[in-house]
């Protein structure tokens, strides 16, 4: 009984290694991350479109708007750094604004305004576009894998404050003066 036990406990530990494990994947395959390559600055790419041409990239942010086309999906797509799993950060850190070009329909409900995306795709140019009174001049991706983030953000967990009970102000005086209403 004893050994069934300890094999039973191992699996449970395992699980639930695994399980915690399985939570902090990036969101972008690493297949396509091997294929990108080292980061590339999107102010450089903002810059120098034509340089990265034909070159696979990661890039996220937040969604600005969905247009869908009887040939696929636009996404104009406020840039913003990512974490260390892909997860778009502040949208107040943004360098710019970005085109993502996908072949599927990305429904604009689901794929709706100011919710976070991730996307490794190809650069496959610039386009210029009208923003307010200024011609913007966006770089144009050509997705191949998309992440779409939750709505909810990240789970921090709750917070539960240190509470050590020898600190307590009232702790060395007797009982009777610590709890005077008892």
């Amino acid at each position: 009984m004893g050994r069934l036990s300890i094999l039973l406990a191992a699996y449970v530990l395992l699980f639930f290694v695994l399980a915690g494990l399985s939570g902090c994947t990036p969101a972008i395959s690493k297949q396509l991350r091997e294929e990108a390559g080292e980061p590339v600055p999107f102010e450089a790419l903002l810059e120098r479109t034509d340089e990265y041409k034909g070159r696979v990239v990661i890039v996220g942010g937040y969604i600005l708007e969905t247009i869908n086309e009887p040939e696929g999906s636009w996404l104009t797509v406020l840039q913003s750094p990512l974490d260390s799993l892909n997860r778009p950060e502040s949208s107040d850190l943004s360098k710019g604004r970005f085109l993502l070009w996908s072949t599927e329909f990305l429904d604009p409900v689901i794929y709706s305004k100011e919710r976070g995306i991730t996307v490794g795709g190809k650069v496959v140019g610039s386009e210029e576009r009208k923003l307010g009174g200024l011609t913007y001049r966006y770089p144009v991706i050509e997705a191949k894998e998309i992440h779409l983030w939750s709505k909810e953000g990240k789970y921090m967990g709750p917070y539960y404050p240190y509470y050590d009970p020898w600190l307590h102000p009232w702790y060395r005086y007797p009982y009777r003066y610590r709890y005077p209403y008892w």
